[in-house]
């Protein structure tokens, strides 16, 4: 007996249940499907207890961020959840959607992450594979992404650069003799922690540390200073406030944002920020100044690594510099937890690279059926942006939307 909301399509299996015993015979992995959100609140546990031992896992991919986005953005979009079970144990799972879109006014549906595609741009993307059997599941899942029905373009883009998704999805393409491209998505700058902020002031040029050290001080002669990472539950509604008119303040003088620009994307942050705080992953590093906060840094904390997600400070104050004041806290506080990376995420920031030690690169695989919608997403998303950079003498366009 199917699921409320599981659908056929051909060549998959639909999903039956999620309790032992309903996987293919020998010990084979059998790939199922779900498509509806009552199905992927019930995935719940079992997401959560491969997101907790999988190689490749952020807050990015669990069920967690995932679902809160679909709650969000998935209203009218065609769910398509993929399932890898071995003997009825599920030892994988990759959540997709069908985007609606027209380009050069042709109706084009492309086969996205859960996640991505709206105004949200999260990193380190991919399904959340068992341990011991990733390689094994990694193909049959992008094999059944490859045969679900009713996409032109697959589009998977951040994928973790942990993850050998990107590899299995590559070859399922090459083995179904469908055209692809494969490229990186973005270039992300890191920061190594040592273990004492002592150590991170002597490892930074002698004219980085100073201005950092003066900044600190003359916040603190200017203001009544406080720094403190949220710890209020239930205040949690006044922070993602204060957040969004210190994001949108500050980017209003930069010239715009598309961060906490919309109701959806403010929504998404509030639920994924009240989910993530019970379980120890949400840091919001605040800086206060004269009684009010000035400027917030929102991050998250997994596997003792910092993902700096966004920022804002009140540009009233700019002249104390809080958004730089509130980093160097922020960079001493992740120190003093043990973490040993600090990760700045996508954004192209001259404070990022100034700060960075290094750099890593998240994947992106796009493959193509031999249809209209195809063939026009390739014209206007690939070769005419190609081709006016080759006629202009530009750099090649980023091409991963």
């Amino acid at each position: 007996m199917l699921h409320k909301g599981a659908a056929q399509i051909p060549g998959l299996t639909p999903r039956a249940s999620l309790v032992p015993g309903d996987g293919a015979p020998g010990g084979e992995i059998a790939v199922q499907f779900l498509t509806s959100t009552d199905e992927f609140a019930r995935l719940a546990p079992e997401w959560n207890r491969i997101h907790s031992q999988a190689v490749a896992a952020s807050v990015f991919n669990s069920w967690l961020f995932q679902y809160q986005w679909w709650q969000v953005y998935g209203t009218g979009q065609p769910l398509r959840i993929l399932v890898a079970l071995e003997r009825g144990a599920t030892v994988g799972i990759l959540a997709l959607y069908v985007q609606k879109l027209t380009v050069l006014g042709v109706p084009v549906r492309i086969l996205r992450f859960v996640g991505s595609g709206a105004d949200t741009h999260p990193d380190d993307l991919g399904p959340v594979l068992a341990p011991g059997c990733e390689d094994v599941v990694a193909r049959k899942l992008a094999r059944a992404a490859l045969r679900l029905s009713g996409a032109d373009v697959l589009v998977l883009s951040d994928i973790d650069p942990q993850s050998v998704f990107a590899g299995a999805l590559e070859q399922a393409a090459h083995e179904a003799r469908r055209a692809r491209l494969s490229e990186v998505s973005e270039r992300i700058a890191y920061v190594d922690l040592p273990r004492s902020w002592p150590e991170f002031l002597q490892s930074m040029s002698s004219d980085r540390r100073t201005r950092l050290k003066s900044a600190r001080k003359k916040a603190a002669a200017a203001h009544r200073l406080r720094f403190f990472v949220w710890d209020d539950f239930a205040g949690l509604d006044r922070a993602v406030d204060r957040l969004t008119e210190l994001h949108r303040s500050r980017w209003r003088e930069a010239g715009g944002s598309e961060s906490f620009a919309t109701p959806e994307y403010v929504e998404f942050h509030r639920r994924s920020i009240k989910s993530a705080f019970p379980r120890g992953w949400l840091r919001l590093y605040c800086l206060e100044l004269d009684g009010e906060i000035a400027a917030i840094t929102y991050c998250y904390r997994f596997r003792n690594r910092i993902y700096l997600m966004q920022a804002g400070f009140d540009p009233a104050k700019a002249k104390s510099n809080p958004g730089r004041v509130l980093l160097g806290y922020a960079l001493e506080h992740a120190i003093g937890e043990g973490n040993e990376v600090f990760d700045f995420l996508k954004g192209e920031h001259r404070y990022k690279d100034q700060l960075a030690t290094g750099n890593r690169n998240t994947l992106g695989v796009r493959v193509f059926r031999n249809t209209l919608g195809a063939l026009a997403y390739r014209l206007r998303k690939i070769w005419l942006p190609q081709w006016k950079a080759r006629f202009y003498g530009r750099p090649p366009p980023k091409l991963m939307t």
